[in-house]
């Protein structure tokens, strides 16, 4: 089966609806993110809007086009703004979150193969996640001014913007799981920056809706999870082959050594 990364963050939001328990443990981080859309939205329109409009206005700009203009930029702003919040509290829930799909689609044996060392493991998520966390804040802010072009801007900032969010939510993948360095995950992630941008622009275009973002954020990490999961099935079908073939050549196979290789 062929694996299109940019479908997942909409298998992501069918999953999530189809198996709630997922949300249960989402509660308060979805109470939250809710309480300061609906705040950054309140700010937007009653303070940004206003400020905004008339200065267009002041600078001569036929009003009508002032306000719509306007309109538009406050919803984007606001979509920003929920984005730099996200990149704040989601990673508090978010491994969490990954590892619960990977249960559910039946890999928790590799959850339980890669267990140990959990101290290193803790100093290599935590560093390369402020590491990763500096990064997105800094690529949304170089960005954010493609946003005054309609249409091509938005697009051209989802898909630069993509690629970093890819990253940072398969680090946890590929730091506590797979166990490598954050150079290696970095390396990975140019060397496959085509599957990342696809998820991630995708994905990016989901949370820049404004309210409804609250929600996105989360199935983005349900999707980048399920995208994992069935590229470790289809990693794990291919050994199995591997494991028939060299059963009928008569050959063993190291399949320890085989499977750390493979994750």
């Amino acid at each position: 089966m062929a694996i299109i990364p940019s479908t997942y963050p909409g298998q992501g939001i069918v999953y999530m609806i189809a198996h709630p328990s997922l949300l249960r443990n989402l509660i308060c981080p979805i109470f939250i993110t809710i309480i300061w859309g609906i705040a950054a939205l309140v700010f937007g329109f009653a303070y940004l809007l206003k400020l905004q409009a008339h200065a267009l206005i002041a600078a001569k700009c036929p009003a009508v086009v002032a306000w719509i203009v306007c309109v538009i930029f406050v919803l984007l702003e606001v979509a920003v703004l929920s984005i730099v919040f996200y990149l704040i509290i989601v990673p508090i829930y978010q491994d969490a979150l990954f590892d619960r799909v990977l249960k559910l689609r039946g890999l928790k044996h590799v959850l339980k193969q890669n267990e140990g060392n959990d101290l290193v493991k803790c100093m290599r998520g935590v560093s390369g996640g402020l590491w990763i966390l500096f990064f997105q804040i800094l690529v949304l802010i170089i960005t954010l001014p493609l946003n005054v072009i309609p249409i091509v801007g938005q697009m051209a900032f989802a898909t630069i913007n993509g690629w970093v969010l890819t990253f940072g939510l398969r680090f946890h993948y590929d730091a506590e799981i797979r166990n490598i360095s954050v150079l290696q995950s970095r390396r990975e992630a140019w060397k496959r920056k085509r599957d990342y941008t696809g998820f991630g622009a995708t994905a990016v275009a989901l949370e820049m809706i404004p309210i409804a973002n609250f929600f996105f954020v989360w199935t983005n990490i349900v999707g980048c999870a399920l995208w994992v999961a069935d590229e470790i099935e289809q990693e794990e079908a291919h050994l199995q082959q591997d494991q028939s073939s060299q059963s009928l050549m008569g050959t063993p196979i190291d399949t320890q050594a085989e499977y750390a290789r493979m994750v």
